[in-house]
């Protein structure tokens, strides 16, 4: 693999982090980077790669969440046994599509995802009900 190619793809990762960590979202950037800068390879070979830094990033703001909040621990189990088995599954089916019927199907969602995060301004922000309207 070419060096210029490394060095795009990790800048495309230290951008997609950075947006990560300040409002979500970073691999609306990474996940197109590397779909294009690694066209020979197949698609999950890419998504698969580029959830080690997902993981990552994820993680560690995790930790830091959980310094601030109190956690519903019982929930936090219960979705956590959800989404294992589900993302083995996911995993699996991404390994029997074509990359010619993946590409074109990730970049409509990917851009359906970018429209929608830039139209949808508080998305994920939780607002408190005010109890004294009443």
């Amino acid at each position: 693999m070419e060096t210029y190619i490394i060095v795009f793809l990790c800048i495309a990762a230290f951008i997609a982090g950075f947006i990560d960590a300040i409002v979500g979202g970073g691999g609306l950037i990474q996940t197109p980077a590397a779909l294009i800068l690694l066209p020979n390879l197949p698609v999950s070979t890419v998504i698969g790669t580029l959830k080690i830094p997902a993981f990552s990033g994820t993680s560690f703001a995790a930790a830091q969440y959980l310094k601030k909040v109190t956690m519903n621990w019982r929930l936090l189990i219960i979705m956590m046994a959800l989404a294992l088995p589900s993302a083995f599954l996911g995993s699996t089916l991404l390994t029997y599509m074509s990359n010619d019927f993946m590409k074109p199907l990730l970049l409509f969602i990917l851009s359906l995802l970018a429209v929608y995060t830039y139209a949808k301004k508080n998305f994920g922000q939780h607002v408190a009900k005010d109890l004294s309207e009443r």
